[in-house]
């Protein structure tokens, strides 16, 4: 399966490529929804992983833009902002599963595997 993670954190950005390259996913990376947008129109994927919370274009943004170009896409929203729950409105925009930071990687896992 061929994952693509959009994160605006480096380091978490990383974090979850390398945990999904260890169970076997083909992962490939973004820094914002922008970015990804532009990959998506060349490329296949899978499932997206998609923080909410981004510059450049955010993680709505990016999720309804994805469901509208992309509708046979998965897309799974994750979101840890103190104070502000957003995924909600993801769920609302037709995201197959939310995600609050800090999560396991199981539930990802769980999340990718789970075919709705």
């Amino acid at each position: 399966m061929r994952v693509l993670v959009i994160e605006d954190n480096a380091d978490l950005r990383e974090y979850l490529r390398v945990a999904l390259e260890a169970q076997n996913y083909e992962v490939l990376t973004a820094a914002h929804g922008r970015e990804a947008l532009a990959y998506l129109n060349g490329h296949r994927v899978d499932a997206v992983l998609t923080d909410l919370f981004m510059p450049e274009m955010d993680g709505i943004e990016t999720v309804a833009a994805v469901r509208k170009q992309f509708p046979g896409v998965r897309v799974i929203a994750m979101s840890g902002r103190p104070g502000v729950d957003y995924l909600p409105v993801a769920r609302e925009l037709g995201v197959s599963h939310t995600l609050r930071k800090p999560f396991d990687i199981k539930d990802l896992i769980a999340a990718l595997e789970d075919g709705t």
